[in-house]
């Protein structure tokens, strides 16, 4: 499709391997983040909602390197109607509610005034798409990650629930479109991550490595009437 908008996400190999042989992708509480800017706001249906993020940024050196642990990590693509398809149906069968939208990247004290803002408007009505306003906008800090991020509301979860995440049935053969791997892993690794996609999960889309780091054609001058001037 023509201007069709691609969705990133660099997991861990073996995560990866789960999402195909479960069928299912993880959705993460953003109380569980690292960023305590993402628990910044409290309210009566935090505990049922749950998140998860993709990159619109294809190539990016900083993504492989906090994501890709050891060199081992995986990048799986999608499209974002493809994603919208899978989040449908998913939504429908278990009577979730989602948003799938671009964050926004904000300086300091503008995060602090988007926050006061969403605060005052749910003291005197709450909403819940209001709250989840919130969890679109981000420091600028973490502008590498040109994050697009689904949200997911689950109104049956119980807020004395123990567990993190939830997870959503999906086709990952139809979901998955293509599979790259880490520019810095080893030939060997290299081999045996794509035999695995290729022959034992089945996957019939492109797996190879990034060329991020691919040594480009070099171009050698050779001057041997050298005069030494200023730089």
């Amino acid at each position: 499709m023509s201007g069709e908008k691609h969705l990133y996400r660099i997991m861990n190999f073996s995560h990866v391997v789960q999402l195909f042989e479960k069928e299912e992708l993880y959705f993460a509480k953003p109380s569980s983040w690292d960023d305590p800017y993402e628990q910044r706001l409290k309210h009566s249906q935090d505990h049922a909602v749950f998140a998860q993020c993709w990159a619109r940024n294809p190539i990016s050196d900083a993504m492989w390197r906090i994501y890709s642990q050891h060199g081992l990590g995986v990048r799986i693509s999608t499209t974002e109607s493809s994603l919208r398809d899978a989040l449908r149906t998913a939504c429908d069968e278990n009577g979730y509610r989602y948003r799938l939208r671009e964050v926004n990247y904000r300086s300091q004290q503008e995060i602090n005034e988007t926050t006061k803002r969403i605060a005052e408007d749910l003291k005197l009505s709450f909403e819940l798409s209001r709250a989840i306003d919130i969890l679109y906008v981000k420091r600028e800090a973490f502008s590498h990650e040109t994050e697009w991020r689904v949200v997911l509301f689950a109104p049956n979860e119980k807020r004395d629930t123990k567990s993190n995440g939830i997870s959503i049935k999906i086709e990952p053969h139809k979901l998955i479109k293509r599979i790259l791997l880490d520019p810095r892993a080893p030939e060997e690794v290299i081999k045996a991550f794509t035999f695995y996609f290729k022959e034992k999960l089945g996957f019939k889309g492109s797996v190879s490595r990034s060329a991020l780091y691919k040594s480009p054609e070099q171009h050698v001058i050779e001057n041997r009437n050298i005069e030494a001037k200023d730089l």
